[in-house]
């Protein structure tokens, strides 16, 4: 990067002192709410009534791009080629197959995950192309306050999409139960004030990570630079994230100890690292601006190991998982056509092994049969009639 060369300027004092204008030493002029370059081919004129003629504000990109624009550029890009594949896993465990849909198990429930991720998807394009700008400013302004409020939008969107995407594996095992055994569990038990109360909890610290370290006073990253994010506000936002992702961790716990799932699916404990490291980063930066993404002179490989790469881990973890994956329904019915199976096989094993003279409702006064069972043995029944009713050339 070479230093541009200065030149002295020649202005009425008079006019720099009414209007408040400071030359300084960088080569630029400005009187606290403007700022001009003042060097090269950049020589602002500033006339008795306060205008100013071939005024070229100091965040003008004078440089080239460096290293942390060039990793911007590969940020931004790689998170608008795996956008078509959210697209698509949207699609995919989104669409309906089943005729009946319960209240507590609704469509859109399933969908949640992946509208987050593409509003992921969104805040990482765009703040991986505004940091070209870093680099390229001449004194940081507009390109670096709009990249810490982008940026810093990501990590508390990331982990509302790793939320719902543990929320609905939750849901899922519920619903494989409640297929079961639609009187397994009670509509106003403790499990369902739980189911209802932890979404609360978990928007509600979520909210607070978004407002403290999103919607705050950016313009002060130009004033204080790389210093401001050590403040306390920043801090508790971090921590309030750091709650949230253990209510996501407790969703977890719940799921087993209500529906004794055989095994937790890879992507969400997968997720929980990559979600691990962005709180991490978002709390070691707060102490140390040396790997702060708001610092302009700050590590590029810190930014990229811990600042990028979680977040792109977590969209492919996301979707390569569900690519392997079936929609939800189509499970469903398939577990519930092989339990229809299997109850049928024992019916009729039951039925084989009970005397043949006896008629159904000596059968059925031998042993109770199960709800599953009945229907299955109807089902038989309907089938075998049908059959004897058919002519005989077409029973073949």
């Amino acid at each position: 990067m070479s230093a541009p060369s200065v030149i002295n300027t020649d202005y009425n004092q008079d006019i720099l002192d009414q209007y408040g204008y400071h030359i300084f030493s960088n080569g630029t002029i400005s009187n606290g709410s403007s700022c001009y370059l003042t060097f090269d081919q950049y020589y602002p004129e500033i006339d008795p009534d306060g205008t100013v003629y071939n005024g070229t504000t100091c965040d003008y990109p004078y440089y080239h791009i460096r290293a942390r624009g060039a990793m911007g550029i590969v940020f931004g890009t790689l998170a608008i080629l795996i956008l078509p594949s959210t697209f698509h896993m949207l699609r995919k465990h989104g669409a309906r197959h089943s005729v009946v849909e319960y209240k507590r198990f609704r469509l859109f429930g399933r969908r949640w995950q992946w509208y987050w991720l593409f509003v992921a998807h969104i805040l990482a394009a765009v703040s991986g192309f505004m940091s070209i700008d870093i680099d390229r400013d001449y004194i940081q302004g507009t390109a670096l306050t709009s990249y810490g409020a982008v940026y810093t939008a990501i990590a508390p969107t990331i982990l509302c999409a790793v939320w719902e995407m543990t929320r609905h594996w939750c849901s899922f095992e519920e619903r494989r139960v409640f297929e079961e055994d639609p009187f397994r569990f009670k509509n106003h038990d403790r499990r369902s004030q739980i189911h209802l109360i932890m979404p609360v909890v978990f928007y509600l610290f979520a909210f607070l990570f978004f407002l403290l370290t999103v919607l705050r006073n950016w313009s002060l990253l130009i004033k204080i630079n790389s210093t401001f994010i050590v403040d306390d506000r920043w801090k508790v936002g971090a921590f309030f994230g750091f709650v949230a992702f253990m209510v996501t961790i407790f969703q977890v716990g719940i799921t087993f100890h209500y529906y004794h799932p055989r095994i937790m699916p890879p992507k969400i404990y997968l997720s929980f690292i990559g979600v691990a490291a962005i709180i991490a980063y978002s709390i070691g930066m707060a102490f140390d601006v040396r790997i702060s993404p708001f610092n302009p002179l700050a590590n590029v490989p810190a930014i990229a190991i811990w600042g990028y790469l979680p977040i792109l881990y977590i969209m492919l973890i996301m979707n390569i998982c569900a690519y392997f994956e079936r929609n939800e329904d189509l499970v469903i019915a398939d577990e519930k056509e092989d339990r229809e199976r299997r109850n049928m096989n024992s019916l009729l094993q039951n039925l084989h092994t009970d005397s043949s003279a006896d008629t159904a409702s000596t059968l059925f006064t031998r042993r109770s049969y199960t709800n599953e069972e009945i229907k299955a043995f109807a089902k038989a029944h309907v089938k075998e009639s049908q059959l004897q009713d058919l002519p005989e050339e077409e029973k073949v």
